[in-house]
């Protein structure tokens, strides 16, 4: 091709094998630089800007899959959606001969998250929607490693959800080490005591296969069900929130999240 024009890309949407969508209605997508629909399984991205090469057209709508990818995850469970590239439509703006369009068939890459394996099928209504105002950075990759971790039985609750606390802090605190928490919690606008709960919880908490560090006074306090499932919704709390801020900017349009906001530990 002398003027090589990418048309549209074409996804086939995949979800663990325990989940199944039983005739949701399509999901329309309209971006500054391309447009797409969801339907029957397949996710349909029209370009609106010019596009030489298939590669560059993957990399646009694909960090945007990533983000719909993990948000859905995040919200609805392991194993939600994920989006598997399928081919593309390609013409040539200066075509020699003819003026038709030629589709280019790519290798099927799976994207997602890994699927997790469970005995209970889940029949849904409706596709997960697509992300507003959310980005996958790497802080949210690194994040999302650790915590899909736990999920696969690679690491202990409080080890994992410590790392992320001290992630936070680390990257998002701006202030002397003794006020790092605080400071982290300003800049993505967590309510402090969430983050001071957090650090509570890992650090006090657990017996001798789970707990960070031996207890104080030599009695192991293993994490209650109440506290494993707070821990658990403030860890997915923390990566959604990242990824708040990396596609807002900053913390600037963000609401507080607050101890209201998760289960009650009492």
């Amino acid at each position: 091709m002398k003027e090589p024009h990418v048309v549209s890309l074409v996804y086939r949407a995949e979800s663990a094998k325990d989940i199944t969508y039983d005739d949701p209605p399509p999901v329309e997508i309209d971006k500054d630089k391309w447009e797409g629909c969801l339907e029957n399984g397949i996710l349909t991205c029209r370009m609106k800007t010019h596009y030489a090469s298939v590669s560059a057209a993957r990399k646009e709508i694909e960090s945007y899959l990533r983000a719909w990818e993990v948000n859905a995850n995040l919200s609805q469970g392991k194993g939600s959606i994920r989006f598997v590239y399928q081919d593309a439509n390609v013409i040539d703006l200066a075509p020699q001969r003819t003026g038709h369009g030629v589709v280019v068939c790519g290798k099927a890459i799976a994207m997602g998250i890994g699927t997790a394996t469970v005995s209970v099928q889940i029949s849904r209504k409706n596709y997960p929607p697509p992300p507003e105002n959310f980005a996958v950075s790497p802080d949210v990759e690194t994040l999302l490693y650790r915590y899909q971790g736990y999920l696969d039985g690679k690491e202990p609750l409080p080890s994992m959800a410590y790392f992320c606390l001290k992630l936070i802090e680390v990257f998002y605190g701006q202030e002397t080490k003794t006020k790092e928490r605080q400071a982290a919690a300003r800049s993505l606008r967590m309510e402090f005591r969430v983050l001071s709960e957090l650090g509570r919880l890992t650090t006090t908490k657990g017996d001798i296969t789970t707990a960070r560090k031996p207890p104080a006074q030599g009695i192991w306090q293993p994490l209650s069900g109440t506290e494993r499932r707070w821990i658990e919704a403030v860890i997915r709390r923390l990566i959604y929130r990242v990824g708040e801020y990396a596609a807002c900017g900053g913390s600037s349009s963000l609401n507080e999240a607050t101890l209201r906001d998760f289960p009650p530990l009492e």
